[in-house]
C-alpha cells in the first residue's frame, strides 16, 4: 500500500493553524506554476431560513485560511465549487444564497476567488474501473490542483465522512443515484472508494473545528473539537487516494 503522511493540528489561530497543518505534511511546494486551483468544501444542503448547525458544513474560517495560503504561494486562479443536495437541481437561488451567506462574495472581493454551482456546469463521463462509470464536474477534473475541505463527522451510511466522500459533491445526480444503490457488493462504500482516482494532484484538509456526531445532517450533535487533519498530496491517478 502506498503510504501517505498525515498531520493533526489544533486549530488555535486563524491562518496560522491551517498553515502549520499544511507545512507539517509537506507544504505546497509541489504546486504547478500558475495553477488553476479548485477548492471543494462540504456544504451538503441548505435552507434559506435555517443556517446549518456547526459540524455540518465546512467553516468559512477554514475556507478563507486555505485561500490565503494559496495566495501566499502565488496562486491567482481559484474556484470554489460545490454541488449540494437540492430538491430541484435546476434551482440556482439556493446555492447562490448559500455561497453568499457563507462569505464567498467577500472572498471574491478580497482575493478574486470565483464560486460555482456544479449542477449548472458541464460534466465528463469518467471510467473509474471496477465497472464504475460516473459523471464528474469538468471544472474540477480540468483544474491543475484540488483542495478538498471536508468536515470531520460521522455518517449514517458510511461510518464516517472524510475526504473521499466529500468528492461525491462533484458528480451529477444520476451518478449519485448509482452510488446509493441496493447492491450489497457495489454499495456506497464500494463506489466512493474510487472517487479520488481520477482527480488532479490534490491535498485534503479536514475541518474539525466542529465535528458532528450522528451526522451528516442537521439532527446531528456538534462538538467543538478544534482539530485540523491534513494528508499529503496525491500526485497521480495511479496512486492510492490521498484521503484519510
Amino acid at each position: 500500500m502506498d503510504r501517505k503522511n498525515v498531520s493533526i493540528v489544533r486549530y488555535q489561530k486563524p491562518r496560522e493553524s491551517v498553515r502549520r497543518a499544511v507545512e507539517l505534511c509537506g507544504g505546497l511546494d509541489n504546486l504547478p506554476r500558475a495553477p488553476r486551483v479548485f477548492i471543494k468544501p462540504n456544504i451538503v444542503f441548505w435552507f434559506k431560513v435555517l443556517f446549518p448547525k456547526w459540524g455540518v458544513a465546512t467553516t468559512s474560517r477554514v475556507i478563507e485560511d486555505a485561500v490565503v495560503l494559496l495566495k501566499e504561494h502565488g496562486v491567482n486562479d481559484i474556484v470554489i465549487g460545490e454541488g449540494m443536495v437540492l430538491r430541484n437541481y435546476k434551482d440556482s437561488e439556493t446555492p447562490a444564497d448559500a455561497f453568499e451567506k457563507l462569505g464567498f462574495g467577500k472572498l471574491r472581493e478580497r482575493y478574486g476567488v470565483k464560486s460555482l454551482n456544479i449542477h449548472a456546469r458541464p460534466f465528463i463521463k469518467t471510467d473509474l474501473g471496477g465497472g464504475v462509470i460516473l459523471n464528474f464536474n469538468q471544472d474540477a477534473l480540468e483544474s491543475d490542483f484540488l483542495v478538498n475541505l471536508p468536515v470531520l463527522k460521522t455518517h449514517s451510511q458510511t461510518t464516517t465522512s472524510l475526504g473521499i466522500k466529500n468528492l461525491k459533491g462533484l458528480i451529477d445526480v444520476e451518478s449519485r443515484k448509482k452510488c446509493h444503490n441496493p447492491d450489497l457488493e457495489r454499495d456506497l462504500e464500494y463506489m466512493i472508494a474510487r472517487l479520488a482516482d481520477k482527480m488532479p494532484p490534490s491535498l485534503t484538509l479536514i475541518d474539525g473545528i466542529y465535528s458532528l456526531e450522528r451526522g451528516p445532517g442537521f439532527d446531528g450533535a456538534p462538538r467543538r473539537t478544534d482539530l485540523l487533519v491534513r494528508s499529503e498530496e496525491h500526485t497521480s491517478e495511479l496512486q492510492s487516494p490521498n484521503t484519510i
